[in-house]
C-alpha cells in the first residue's frame, strides 16, 4: 500500500481528491493532508509519503518551493504538481526540480488514475532495484570476507582496508583471531534450507550480543554452513583470545533457542593475511568435537593426545568379529564392539584414526557377506555407501551407534536366512562342536554321525552355510575359548590346552601362534 499526501490550500479540492478514487482498492492510502507547504514539510518529517499531490499556488510556501525542499530532504518521494496555470515557465521550473508529473486543472478521473498507476510502477521498480542492489552488495561482501579466510588471499593490508570500507566496514591493520561456529546436528534438526538460514540468522544475532564488549569484530556466513567470526586482538602473536564471549554464546543459544552450537577458536595472527591461518586453527579445533563432544568452545591447542607408536587396535579384533558373525552371536559381538569403542574413548584418538578403525569394522561385515554368498544390498539397501555415511555423522558416539546397528542388522539377516534343512544341519554340527570342543579326539566323522549324515555331505553343507570348513571352525572356536581363558586368569598353559582339546601344550602353542600371529605367552605379556 503506497502512501499519498495531498497538499492544497482549498478544503473543497482536498475533499474532492479524497473521494474521486477508490484509493485502497487501487493500492493507495491517503495518510496526510496539508493546507500549505510548511505544514506539509512538518507532516512529511513524521510520516514520509511515497507520493505527494501538490498544488502550486499556496500561501507561506508554494508548491514549487515545497517540491524543492521535498526533493532535497526526501529524494525518493514522487511529486505530482497540480495547477490551473498552463504556462511554460511553471512546467520548466517543475521539470528542473525533478517532479514526476504535472497535471492541469481541471483534470479527469482517468488522467489522475493513469498518473498514479505509472508512479506506482516506478516505485515498485525502484524498490526492486534497491533490494537487488542490497542483495548483490551483501553477496559481494560475503564473498570478499570468504576470501579473507582463504589461504590464497594475497591483498595487502592497505588494499584490504579500502575494500572493507567499500562495504561500510571500518577496519585497521593489526592482529586478528578467527572462530568457527557450527550449529550441532543442523541438517537433522531442520530439513528446509529456509529453516536453517533462520537459525543461522538467530545465532548471528546472539553472537553479536555476546561479542559486543570484545571490540572490533566481523561475523559472516562461512563455507559448509558454518558461521565465522573475526575479531581484532590486542594481545601477543599466537595467543588465544578470551573465550568468555563464545561461552556466553553457547549458554544463550542453549537457554533461549533450545539447541546447541560448538565453537572452534584459533590463535591471534598478524595482519589480514594471517586471518586464514587463524581460521585454519579454528577449523581444526572445531573438528575435534567429533571426539571431545558438542555444545562447547574448543580452543586451538586443546588437542587430542597422540596415539603413540604402539597401536591399540590389533588386527585379530576384526578376525574375532568375523568369527562371531559366523556364529551369529549378537551378545559377544556387542561386547567386543563395546571394548573397541571404550578404548577409543579413553585414548581420545584423532578423527582420521577413528575413521580407519570404523572402516575396518565395516569391512568385517562386507567380508562376511562375500564369503556367505548373500548380496550386501539385500541387507543394507541399494544406496549403501558406508564411508559417506560415517563422514556425515557428527560425533564418535553417533558413529559407534551406527556401527552397532550395522552388525545387529547383519545378525538379524543371518538368522532369517538360515532356516533351510542345510542350515539346520550346519547349526546342529556347530552346537555339537561347541559342546565337545574339549574332546581331543573330536573328528569330522564323529560330528557327522551326531547329525545323522555322512562326513562328505556334512563337509559340503557346512562350508556352504557357514563359509569355512568344519575343521577350521573347530580350530577357530578352540582358539577363541583359549584366548578368553588366557585373559580371565593365570591358569597354566597345560591346563588351558587340555580344556580346549589339545593333549600337547607345545602343539597348542604353535596352533595359537599360527592362528593369532603371536604365542600365548606374548598375548599374556601384551595384556599386562
Amino acid at each position: 500500500m503506497q502512501k499519498v499526501m495531498i497538499v492544497d490550500d482549498e478544503v473543497i479540492f482536498r475533499e474532492y481528491l479524497k473521494t474521486v478514487l477508490d484509493w485502497e482498492t487501487l493500492g493507495f492510502t491517503i495518510n496526510q493532508e496539508a493546507k500549505n507547504g510548511l505544514e506539509a514539510l512538518e507532516l512529511a518529517a513524521i510520516d514520509r509519503p511515497d507520493i505527494a499531490l501538490v498544488d502550486i499556488t499556496m500561501p507561506f510556501m508554494d508548491g514549487l518551493q515545497l517540491t524543492e525542499k521535498l526533493k532535497e530532504l526526501y529524494p525518493e518521494v514522487s511529486v505530482v504538481l497540480i495547477t490551473g496555470h498552463n504556462e511554460f515557465e511553471y512546467a520548466r521550473k517543475a521539470l528542473k526540480l525533478g517532479v514526476e508529473d504535472y497535471i492541469l486543472k481541471p483534470f479527469s478521473k482517468e488522467e489522475l488514475l493513469l498518473t498514479l498507476v505509472n508512479l506506482r510502477q516506478q516505485h515498485q521498480k525502484a524498490q526492486e532495484e534497491k533490494v537487488t542492489l542490497r542483495e548483490n552488495t551483501e553477496l559481494m561482501k560475503e564473498s570478499f570476507l570468504g576470501q579473507l579466510i582463504s589461504r590464497e588471499y594475497a591483498l595487502s593490508d592497505e588494499e584490504t582496508i579500502k575494500r572493507l570500507q567499500q562495504f561500510g566496514i571500518q577496519a585497521e591493520a593489526g592482529r586478528y583471531v578467527a572462530a568457527c561456529i557450527e550449529i550441532d546436528h543442523m541438517d537433522r534438526k531442520w530439513s528446509k534450507a529456509s529453516d536453517r538460514l533462520l537459525m543461522k540468522y538467530a545465532v548471528t544475532n546472539v553472537l553479536n550480543e555476546a561479542l559486543e564488549e570484545s571490540g572490533d569484530y566481523l561475523i559472516f556466513n562461512g563455507p559448509e554452513g558454518r558461521i565465522v567470526g573475526i575479531a581484532r586482538h590486542n594481545g601477543e602473536r599466537d595467543e588465544l583470545p578470551s573465550l568468555e564471549g563464545y561461552k556466553k554464546l553457547c549458554f544463550l543459544i542453549k537457554k533461549y533457542l533450545k539447541f546447541t552450537v560448538t565453537v572452534g577458536v584459533g590463535r591471534s595472527k598478524d595482519g589480514f593475511k594471517g586471518i586464514a591461518a587463524s581460521y585454519g586453527e579454528a577449523l581444526e579445533a572445531l573438528q575435534n568435537k567429533y571426539v571431545l563432544g558438542h555444545d562447547r568452545v574448543i580452543a586451538y591447542g586443546e588437542q587430542l593426545p597422540s596415539s603413540g607408536n604402539q597401536p591399540f587396535y590389533p588386527p585379530e579384533v576384526n578376525e574375532e568379529l568375523l568369527v562371531l558373525l559366523r556364529l551369529n552371536s549378537w551378545e559377544p559381538i556387542e561386547r567386543k564392539l563395546d571394548e573397541v569403542f571404550q578404548t577409543i574413548r579413553e585414548r581420545r584418538l584423532p578423527i582420521d584414526y577413528i575413521y580407519v578403525i570404523c572402516m575396518g569394522l565395516v569391512s568385517v561385515n562386507l567380508s562376511y557377506f562375500e564369503e556367505s554368498g548373500h548380496p550386501v544390498e539385500d541387507c543394507f539397501g541399494e544406496q549403501f555407501y558406508p564411508y559417506n555415511e560415517i563422514r556425515k555423522l557428527e560425533s564418535a558416539e553417533l558413529t559407534f551407534d551406527w556401527l552397532k546397528e550395522l552388525f545387529r542388522k547383519a545378525v538379524i539377516y543371518n538368522s532369517r536366512h538360515r532356516n533351510t534343512r542345510s542350515s539346520k544341519i550346519a547349526k546342529a554340527a556347530k552346537a555339537y562342536m561347541e559342546q565337545n570342543y574339549a574332546d581331543p579326539g573330536l573328528q569330522l566323522e564323529q560330528i557327522a554321525s551326531h547329525v545323522f549324515i555322512n562326513s562328505s555331505y556334512l563337509r559340503a553343507v557346512f562350508k556352504k552355510e557357514i563359509g569355512i570348513t568344519v575343521s577350521d571352525y573347530l580350530t577357530q572356536y578352540r582358539m577363541q575359548q583359549a584366548k578368553e581363558m588366557l585373559g580371565r586368569n593365570h591358569a597354566r598353559l597345560t591346563d588351558i590346552a587340555e580344556k580346549v582339546g589339545y593333549n600337547d601344550p607345545g602343539y597348542f602353542s604353535k596352533s595359537f601362534k599360527k592362528f593369532y600371529g603371536y604365542s600365548p605367552s606374548e598375548y599374556e605379556k601384551s595384556r599386562q
